[in-house]
């Protein structure tokens, strides 16, 4: 029997790291260089355990098919949802002055909560689980498990690791941190509404808000 695993495909370099840079600007703003850093080593990790090159190479796609984006790359999504995060929790901050928000772990949270997609979009990956599921399941891991196994290989702390596992379907089952919370309705909220402005396939919906309509 044949065992996979899932480890680099190919070594990580400055051009890989600079790709996650251009892909995903927005990873600047996170004030703590070493968290900033790491946010880069998680995405070239990721990437580089996959046959994806840049962040723009993977589909627009909450999961496989589902939701589908009908325009764009990940880059989008991972960007839009990190710009939706800061803002929601920036108006809060401004509004109840009182509030308590890590700023840095919402913004690396926010920057790594899909950090598992190359993993769970890779061709090769797909055509195996495809082939035989009862092998090694389909998918293995889902894109959020994933995501907190690369944060945590690359050494970000537990409380990133926990957005990329806790901003899915995997966060029903926890309780999730104040900053996760924020991360999850970005996410969620964003989808939502990019399928009520049309921007959805409709046939791709169903695993949204059941009360959602497409412009």
């Amino acid at each position: 029997m044949n065992y996979h695993y899932a480890t680099l495909r190919r070594p990580i370099t400055e051009e890989s790291r600079r790709w996650v840079s251009e892909d995903f600007p927005e990873i600047s703003l996170i004030q703590a260089p070493d968290l900033r850093e790491k946010v880069i080593d998680a995405w070239s990790y990721a990437l580089c355990c996959s046959g994806f090159h840049r962040i723009t190479d993977i589909p627009s796609d909450g999961n496989p098919g589902s939701p589908a984006f009908k325009r764009g790359t990940q880059a989008d999504h991972v960007r839009g949802v990190f710009r939706y995060a800061r803002v929601v929790a920036r108006d809060f901050q401004e509004t109840y002055p009182g509030v308590a928000i890590d700023w840095d772990i919402l913004l690396a949270g926010a920057a790594c909560h899909d950090v598992g997609k190359p993993y769970e979009f890779d061709e090769s990956n797909r055509k195996r689980w495809a082939e035989a599921p009862a092998q090694a399941g389909a998918p293995t891991f889902r894109h959020s498990v994933f995501g907190m196994h690369v944060c945590l290989v690359v050494g970000l702390p537990d409380e990133v690791a926990h957005i990329a596992v806790g901003h899915s379907f995997e966060g029903d089952h926890m309780g999730v941190s104040t900053e996760c919370m924020i991360v999850r309705q970005a996410d969620h909220g964003w989808w939502h509404v990019a399928g009520a402005l049309g921007l959805i396939r409709e046939d791709t919906m169903e695993g949204l808000a059941g009360n959602l309509r497409s412009r």
